[in-house]
This record gives structure tokens, sequence and C-alpha cells, in this order.
């Protein structure tokens, strides 16, 4: 009796620990305006996806509902990797100037509610992707590394909170007045870096050989094999993409996820008719936004158990 009261536990906790996604469905966005765009990140907290043109130019927002377009920049550079506070009011995006011999990028910060940009760095060299930990964002530039915090309206040069940003193709780890650079796969050339929601994991693409996941200090823990462009889900689910090429454009492409608790890559989707690409999770979890390459945008309803 006692064997099976334990044998009945352990069969509950691997139960409760498995993370697996099933899909409810799957609806397309019509944006207003008619337009094709590709999806450049979501808005937390709202109904709004973040969208931009072809070569990440131009800036918009798109509330899925009712495919409302609104344009907030149209500047080269302003779709690549825009960042939104964990409270979705305030949206940080780039945008690059090549009119001399030098490419210069400005930072702005977009207020949601306000409807009002501003300028947070003018004409900088070497401006990276921004990172966003709640309600703070790291903006490193060939000057230096700083952090907005938007709960206290100041511009810092130290934070005490985590930040994980690509430098010179290597994840680099910014904590407080540390500064890590991490190569957990040695040297080479790493991409699509983040932190899990927790702020214990960091995901990443190595060398175009796959995805992996370290710890904080550069301890490989999964192998998630081909999972492009990986997201978290949540501190146990990583999504992403499955995406083939010819050399020159994505020929095909399935959405695919990575579990923590059981050490396995699945299939998302299966589609002739579509390549999709590109995925973003949203409302807390419950759905996933997604590009097609012919310009289509998507949102899937998934429950997770």
């Amino acid at each position: 009796m006692r064997n099976e009261f334990f044998a009945i536990l352990m069969l509950l906790s691997l139960t409760v620990s498995a993370q697996d996604i099933r899909i409810r469905g799957i609806s397309r966005v019509r944006p207003d305006d008619r337009g094709q765009y590709m999806l450049a990140g979501v808005v937390p907290g709202s109904n709004y996806l973040l969208v931009t043109g072809e070569g990440y130019t131009g800036l918009s927002i798109l509330d899925w509902r009712n495919g409302e377009v609104r344009q907030i920049s149209n500047d080269v550079g302003a779709g690549y990797e825009p960042a939104v506070t964990s409270d979705g009011r305030n949206l940080i995006y780039r945008s690059n100037d090549f009119s001399g011999s030098r490419k210069l990028t400005s930072v702005y910060c977009y207020d949601m509610e306000a409807g009002k940009n501003e300028i947070i760095i003018s004409r900088e060299r070497d401006v990276l992707t921004p990172s966003v930990y709640g309600n703070t964002v790291l903006i490193k530039s060939g000057k230096a590394a700083r952090v907005k915090d938007f709960d206290t309206l100041t511009l810092k040069s130290t934070e005490t909170k985590t930040f994980v940003v690509i430098e010179d193709m290597t994840p680099v780890l910014y904590r407080g007045d540390e500064k890590k650079t991490l190569k957990p796969n040695g040297e080479g050339y790493y991409i699509w870096a983040s932190l899990s929601p927790d702020g214990s994991k960091i995901v990443y693409n190595y060398q175009g050989r796959g995805t992996y996941i370290c710890d904080t200090e550069g301890k490989i823990l999964h192998h998630l094999g081909r999972v492009d462009a990986p997201r978290w889900l949540n501190d146990k689910i990583v999504i992403g993409m499955d995406d083939r090429d010819d050399g020159h454009r994505i020929t095909s492409s399935e959405l695919v996820y990575y579990s923590l608790p059981e050490k396995s890559r699945k299939i998302l989707t299966r589609t002739t008719d579509r390549a999709e690409v590109f995925p973003r999770p949203f409302d807390s979890g419950r759905r996933i936004a997604f590009s097609t390459v012919e310009g289509g945008i998507y949102v899937m309803k998934i429950r997770v158990r």
C-alpha cells in the first residue's frame, strides 16, 4: 500500500510539472489599412501587437481584435526588436540615420497612454537592442550602459536588476555594476538571447547549430534543437520556429516549442499553405501572435497543461 501511495504521488508530480501546449483556435488579423506586416512585438496587458514593414522600416501598433493600425514611426530600423515595459505603457524603439559616413542611432520612448514620443538617446554609435526587465530598460551604446527606470522616471548608470544583451555577437549579462560576458558554447556567434521570466535562465541560438538554455553563470542546461527566434512562453516553455530557406528567403516554417520539464521539442503547427515565423506570446501566455512570410498576422489561442 505504501509503495502504491508513493507511485501515485510520483505520477501526480510529473503531471503537474509537465508543460504541453494545445491549440484552441487560430484567427487572422485584418489590418484596416490592408497592409502587409511583420510582427515586431506585443504590448503586455493589452490587445495590441507591434508590427513593422519590409526591412524593419516603420513601427505601428495593431489592435488584433478590430484591425485598427496606429503608426508610431516611419523611420528605418524602428521595427527591429522594439521593447515594451511590463506595465504596457512605454514602448522603446530605435531609429537609424545613414545620411552621413557613419550609422547613427537614436532611441525613443512612446507613451502608450499619452500618445507622445520622447527622445532618450540622440544620434549615438553602436546602440544595441534595448533590454527590458519589468519597468526598467537597459540601453547600451558605444558611450555607456544606461538604465531608464520608468517607475522613478530617472536615467541611471547602475541598476541591481538583471539584463541580457548581445554584444559583439556574444551574450553579456548586466547586473548592477557587474558585467559578465558569457560563452557557454565557446567562441562563436550568438543571437536571440533573452532572460527567462524568473531571471534564472538564458535562451540563445549558437552559430545556427541550434538553440540552447544556460544559467546566468553560463552553464548549459538544455539543447533545444531547431527552435529559431526563441521566446519564453513561461519559465518552463520556449516557443520558436523551425524555418527552412533556399539561401535567400524562407521557403517553409512551422512553429515549435520546447518543454523544459519534459526535455523535449514538439511541433506546434503542421501547415502547407503558410510559413509561420517569429511567434510572440501574450495575454499571460494564453495566446501566441505570429507572422507569415507573405505578410499576414495571426493570433493563436492556446491552452497550457
